[in-house]
């Protein structure tokens, strides 16, 4: 080949690459956009005619593949975990008074902005960027690889590095417009913030759709870790390529804090994408080791929330809706308002109790919020504009769905309705079931499972997984054909393996959520040890798990005493005499964990974490911490002041750790 077009071709990759790295990462342009546009159609021209020429750093290979039939799952490691949130001053200083006592006076914070996107974390081996990926629930996420390559602040090639990049996918406000207005003309429905934008042009199983939606991507994690501080972590993600926020400060005292923090909101409204706060991290990284993590959060850093934007609108109905529990939700149909660049039309009311104390009315003029920039809420309605004919609610007697009496429970505030064949019940069940915190089974939305009931075709969990056998023909219904059934029929062929605490958790029984679920999993180890405990109805052992009480477990054999629900459970994942519609996957321990399987006791007062937190994380490396001591228990760490337990301990003969020894053992895994 002639050198000069290689060499032409090299200059224009190197050209545009570098322009756009300008562009994305320093905000600074180079070039023109004119002259942009000419450099890579000239590009383009010369892969079509040279394509034994086309590298994998070219701009042009920023396009979607095929369409995808459903996304595989990726597991994260280290976990993907969510921030705790601080929504005042008073926040502020505990979390500082926190770090203070764990590490010294002299800590540093590192001031980021809180993205409002998606988080996704890259994987790059020898260079190459192998993976991509949604957070999810923060232990496994979406593979969405081919569509983050479509994503042009996101390279492909960073030279010399293996390990992960994690950060925020987010539409700028002026993309969002564009794609707005395209919609708009186009008679689409349009999205409702930049937020949903991004997330559903991620998301997409076709990355060409995801490719023609512009996409930014903000780094602000690197690991493994190549510096001391998060600061010169930040600074290497821009060395290597990678657009990082120019709005971050290095703070030394709470005084820089709280002025960085009112500075940024104040200039919230000019900033090219939506941030929801600010957040704060522990500058050093040995710090932040040393500090650990609590059951969901990091305690090295924190999410210093904005207030939550407000307006006025009017109430035009008080409905009601039905939960999967029963519980009877109020809402309020609004005269639709824009809040925080959100229209808003419904809000929660949350229940009688506070409809009653707030005395709001239909025709009210009231004051909405968005709580926490996400869950519209009424805050009180406007007295003095009352219409003065209005008349105070009266919250139903009778579920709206099924028509039963409804019953306020005992020593609470929800008003529930106990018939469990209710409809509005069996159906929110059943979307629970396949939601993400579930079976997570794509294809089967909030419509198609009304549509399945209604049809009298899924009318508990199992008959999803006969829906293909029976050989139905759902093709030819509105919103089915022959492609989407197909995939639905692949995505429930996929679901039929699941572990075991997504299994718990998808049943739906009350106050049993994600948490609750993965420390029931873990300390039953299987489905037939689950089995075990339905059979002899000892749920009493459950109080030894650190965060379940009497009223969980009371929930727990509600549910399962329940023969209905027993008969359902059974017949999805069998029982001793005949197998399961599925396969629900046994606990796994940690090999290289000294603490597997094994009972901790935690006794007395520990300088360096309190004693749920030391349970906490005790569970986070496959032990069960348990809150007496008996011949079952392997080992009991004791702090100041440990009392009888430890005495118990002693005459059992078993093993006796410090605070000291027990963080050193886990230093050493």
């Amino acid at each position: 080949m002639d050198q000069a077009i290689l060499q032409r071709y090299r200059e224009l990759v190197e050209k545009l690459n570098s322009s756009a790295r300008q562009y994305y990462i320093f905000d600074d342009p180079v070039i023109s956009d004119a002259e942009y546009d000419a450099s890579y159609q000239e590009l383009v021209e010369l892969e079509k005619q040279y394509p034994q020429l086309i590298t994998e750093d070219s701009p042009t290979q920023n396009v979607g593949g095929s369409a995808l039939a459903t996304f595989n799952k990726v597991q994260h490691v280290p976990p993907m975990l969510s921030l705790e949130n601080a929504f005042d001053e008073n926040d502020i200083a505990d979390f500082y008074e926190r770090v203070y006592k764990a590490v010294g006076p002299n800590a540093e914070f590192f001031l980021e902005p809180k993205l409002d996107g998606l988080s996704v974390a890259l994987i790059y081996k020898n260079g190459k960027l192998i993976s991509g990926s949604t957070r999810g629930d923060g232990s496994e996420g979406e593979d969405v690889t081919a569509n983050v390559l479509t994503i042009p602040t996101i390279p492909h090639l960073v030279k010399d590095f293996s390990g992960e990049v994690r950060g925020e996918v987010v539409m700028l406000k002026r993309d969002f417009q564009a794609l707005n207005q395209q919609r708009a003309n186009d008679g689409e429905k349009l999205f409702a913030n930049p937020r949903n934008a991004a997330a559903g042009s991620l998301r997409q199983l076709d990355a060409n759709i995801t490719a023609s939606r512009k996409l930014t991507f903000f780094a602000y994690t690197l690991l493994p870790e190549q510096f001391k501080t998060q600061q010169q972590n930040i600074e290497q993600l821009r060395a290597m390529g990678f657009c990082v926020s120019k709005d971050v400060a290095l703070c030394r005292t709470l005084q820089e804090a709280h002025a960085f923090y009112a500075n940024l909101e104040e200039r919230r409204a000019d900033l090219d994408f939506d941030i929801d706060g600010v957040v704060f991290k522990l500058n050093d990284l040995d710090a932040q080791k040393q500090m650990g993590v609590a059951s969901k959060y990091p305690r090295h850093s924190i999410a210093y929330k904005f207030p939550a934007e407000q307006a006025q609108t009017t109430v035009l109905a008080i409905t009601t809706q039905v939960g999967r529990t029963g519980n009877i939700t109020p809402v309020a149909e609004l005269t639709p308002v824009t809040v925080g660049g959100v229209v808003v039309s419904r809000a929660t009311l949350h229940n009688k109790d506070y409809i009653e104390k707030k005395d709001i009315r239909v025709g009210d003029r009231v004051v909405i919020q968005r709580a926490g920039d996400v869950i519209p809420q009424v805050l009180y309605p406007i007295v003095s504009e009352r219409n003065h004919e209005s008349q105070p609610y009266c919250f139903p007697t009778k579920c709206p769905s099924c028509g039963s009496q409804l019953v306020q429970e005992i020593g609470g505030v929800c008003i529930k309705c106990i018939n469990m064949n209710c409809r509005a019940q069996l159906v929110e069940r059943l979307k629970h079931f396949v939601s993400k915190q579930g079976f997570d089974i794509d294809g089967l939305g909030a419509r198609n499972i009304e549509f399945l009931f209604e049809k009298g075709l899924v009318l508990n969990p199992a008959d999803i997984f006969t829906l293909e056998s029976r050989n139905l023909d759902l093709t030819g219904e509105d919103g089915w054909g022959d492609l989407s059934v197909e995939n639905l029929y692949k995505s429930i062929r996929q679901a039929r393996q699941i572990k075991l605490d997504r299994f718990i958790c998808a049943l739906g029984i009350p106050q049993t959520g994600r948490a609750i679920s993965k420390a029931i999993a873990q300390f039953v180890k299987s489905y037939n040890g689950l089995l075990q405990m339905i059979r002899s109805k000892n749920y009493d052992e459950l109080l030894t798990i650190n965060g379940i009480g009497n009223s969980i477990i009371e929930d727990f054999r509600s549910f399962f005493e329940n023969p209905e629900n027993l008969t359902v459970v059974e017949r999805l994942a069998g029982n001793e005499t005949s197998p399961g519609l599925i396969s629900v996957q046994d606990v796994e321990l940690a090999e290289s964990s000294l603490l597997s399987g094994k009972t901790i006791v935690f006794t007395g007062t520990f300088s360096r974490f309190s004693r749920e937190e030391a349970k906490s994380l005790a569970e986070q490396f496959g032990a069960r911490a348990s809150s007496s001591v008996s011949a079952k228990t392997h080992m009991v760490v004791a702090g100041e002041n440990a009392g009888q337990k430890l005495q118990q301990a002693q005459k059992l003969g078993i093993q006796i750790l410090s605070e000291e020894e027990f963080l050193a053992m886990l230093e050493k895994k």
